[in-house]
């Protein structure tokens, strides 16, 4: 086995990785860093000697010419010789010291139920009665790793066996867990079938709830709104940092605010922190990552009903129903995480 071989086997054993990056480095070599629970550590070191074998030999396993290395690359290697059961995705960046390799693992392990999610239960509660509603657009933000994915799936899954008779149709990029009753859609921008190719076709598949896995440009933002105000209910995914951000961004992003409220039900933002091992104090342990073991998410929560539509309207700041600031700040007083990690998760004082 390969030394970048070795490296992908090792990272798909470590509890909570989700990304193994190759980063080139001026002397040319490569660093191998693995991602785990959101944050990046050195696992291995490859020679300027070797640099070029072992982008080489990855391409390889994805199929994808080798002989390119000024243009960007994506493809897929089967995990399961190397211990991971599922397909990681390989995205190779030509940058000034040579190829970056970004390779996404699957996600790992059981899908938590709901309540298992560490949502606070107003914030629970509230996503569980948004998802029983016959229509509107219910959104859920956050940066990329803030658990976006795994809380959406999780509701659906709920869903698809509670209300065996809605229609559920998600379009992923990519599908990265298959969900039982939920018709999943695997979108191709880069081949001509984007989101908004796939909620088009999707509209035509008399769905009565529709994913979109991203809202990416003014087009697909403003078909995911026109959905939600025709009879579907829509669970989409924005990027913005907290929930009384997403209808100032959808209006950026083009959407009239005459389409936008009207469809608007609710707006979940989280983020995820990583929780102190209470064993070991958080001195460190071999059960643990160097005093820290999962992650706790954070939520913003926004409930759109009329009084909401019509302060927004007027250009005024919703309530927030749970306020991520207040419940980071209980969790360090309790000793589950600390000011340092809140500081580098929330990134500055809202």
């Amino acid at each position: 086995m390969s030394w970048v071989e070795d490296a992908l086997r090792r990272a798909g054993t470590l509890p909570g990785a989700s990304d193994l990056v190759l980063e080139p480095q001026d002397d040319g070599g490569l660093e191998a860093k693995v991602r785990c629970e959101g944050v990046y550590r050195v696992l291995a070191r490859c020679p300027a000697a070797d640099a070029a074998a072992a982008v080489a030999r990855l391409k390889a396993l994805a199929r994808i010419p080798a002989y390119i290395t000024r243009e960007p690359q994506d493809g897929r290697i089967d995990g399961v010789p190397y211990g991971i059961p599922g397909d990681v995705r390989l995205a190779a960046l030509p940058t000034v010291r040579g190829q970056r390799v970004a390779l996404r693992l699957p996600a790992l392990g059981r899908l938590p139920e709901p309540a298992g999610l560490g949502l606070p239960a107003a914030a629970l509660a509230a996503l569980r009665a948004a998802l029983r509603q016959p229509d509107g657009l219910v959104l859920v933000t956050g940066p990329t790793g803030s658990g976006k994915t795994t809380t959406i799936h999780s509701l659906l899954a709920e869903l698809a066996a509670q209300r065996p008779d809605r229609v559920v149709v998600s379009l992923e990029d990519p599908v990265e867990r298959r969900l039982p009753g939920v018709a999943q859609v695997e979108v191709d921008p880069a081949g001509g079938f984007g989101f908004l190719e796939g909620l088009r076709a999707a509209l035509r598949q008399d769905a009565d709830v529709l994913v979109v896995g991203e809202v990416r440009d003014a087009e697909t933002a403003r078909a995911t709104a026109r959905a939600a105000l025709t009879g579907h209910l829509v669970v989409a995914t924005l990027h913005c940092g907290r929930a009384r951000e997403a209808f100032p961004r959808l209006v950026e992003m083009g959407v009239e605010p005459a389409l936008a409220l009207p469809a608007l039900r609710l707006v979940l933002a989280q983020r995820l922190v990583r929780r102190r091992h209470q064993p070991c104090a958080g001195a460190g342990c071999p059960a643990c990552h160097q005093g820290w073991l999962g992650r706790v998410p954070l939520a913003d929560l926004l409930l759109a009903d009329g009084a909401v539509h019509r302060l927004l309207a007027a250009g005024g700041e919703a309530p927030l129903a749970e306020d991520m600031d207040y419940q980071a700040a209980a969790l360090v007083a309790a000793g589950g995480t600390d000011a340092g990690e809140v500081a580098r998760v929330l990134a500055a004082p809202r």
